[in-house]
């Protein structure tokens, strides 16, 4: 018999990722009793790149902590789901600002040296 890992989210966390991942370009998805071969989990958290749809991170909730999971790395703890965003924003590195617009402030005055 598997043992219970992960329980719900209160419904005020779950507004809070979902309205923390669409302020990240990103988007929630919520995985109801998620299980593998020795632990089920009531819910589990998916956040994911809203342009690939790729998961960035899974996150769910224990009895005394809220866990998150990377794709690729160690899970990490923390006592509250506001703990976990402010240290996902933290690890999230910045966005790059696409450059459309620029303009050369002067052109070569002479092009020695090409052929």
């Amino acid at each position: 018999m598997n043992t219970v890992k992960g329980l719900s989210f209160r419904i005020a966390d779950l507004l809070l990722v979902g309205g923390w991942s669409e302020a990240q370009s990103m988007r929630m998805a919520v995985h109801l009793d998620y299980g593998t071969d020795t632990e089920d989990y009531e819910e589990v958290l998916a956040i994911l790149a809203a342009d690939t749809g790729f998961c960035r991170w899974v996150m769910w909730r224990e009895a005394d902590c809220v866990v998150i999971q990377p794709l690729i790395g160690r899970s990490l703890r923390f006592s509250s789901v506001v703990d976990a965003l402010e240290a996902l924003e933290a690890l999230e590195p910045s966005r790059r600002v696409a450059q459309t617009h620029i303009r050369a402030t002067r052109w070569p005055s002479s092009c020695s040296g090409l052929t």
